[in-house]
């Protein structure tokens, strides 16, 4: 029997639920919206709670199936739904660069971020993630001489690490380093980003982040 279909995202305004919101947006899928909000403490309902025992979001489900972490929402709707296209194939060479960034992301460049926004700095050596100046240093590094991550090629991780690095350009968490500035740019002038950012991002609520 075929497993049912119909792509639901859980997310909340001004959150990281904006990256599965892009995603969903290049994609070109229909889907539905429902809202968590984080402000409210919706997170941690029972109901949600049994979709995310993390009480985090975003949250997708695709009929049967239920993905969490943006990475992992990211990876199962480009292959599901872009497979060669916005994922590269198993057989690619650049799928190996694909997932690393993939997992970048977050492994990565979002706590070392926050951190360093708390004023606290962790050994390289003692820290799997590195230093904050590393970490600006690799992406720097690999922006700077290519458009996209994997080069003239946009996947689903120049949205998943994308989306982080705009918000971190946007608070100024991240240097301004022209390598990070113009990727951020031309990230920007892709339509499904600003109908994902309208979407998800209240002007409002934006500003108070």
């Amino acid at each position: 029997m075929a497993a049912k279909r119909g792509i639901t995202l859980y997310h909340s305004p001004a959150s990281r639920a904006f990256t599965a919101y892009w995603m969903l947006e290049e994609l070109g899928v229909a889907f539905d919206v429902k809202t968590v909000d984080i402000r409210k403490g919706e997170q941690k309902s029972r109901e949600y709670l049994k979709l995310n025992p993390a009480g985090k979001v975003p949250t997708l489900t695709d009929g049967d199936v239920v993905v969490s972490e943006n990475p992992a929402i990211a990876i199962y709707l480009a292959d599901r739904y872009s497979y060669g296209d916005l994922a590269p194939r198993i057989e690619d060479p650049e799928r190996g660069a694909y997932l690393k960034w993939m997992v970048y992301s977050t492994a990565v460049v979002d706590p070392v971020a926050f951190l360093h926004r708390q004023n606290v700095d962790v050994s390289g050596f003692s820290a799997g993630f590195g230093t904050f100046d590393d970490m600006v240093e690799v992406l720097s590094a690999v922006l700077m001489e290519r458009k996209y991550l994997l080069g003239e090629r946009f996947t689903a991780a120049d949205v998943v690490l994308g989306a982080t690095v705009s918000f971190l350009l946007h608070r100024r968490v991240l240097p301004e380093h022209a390598a990070l500035v113009d990727y951020n740019a031309r990230l920007q002038t892709r339509e499904a980003y600003h109908r994902a950012a309208d979407a998800a991002w209240p002007a409002a609520i934006f500003q108070s982040v």
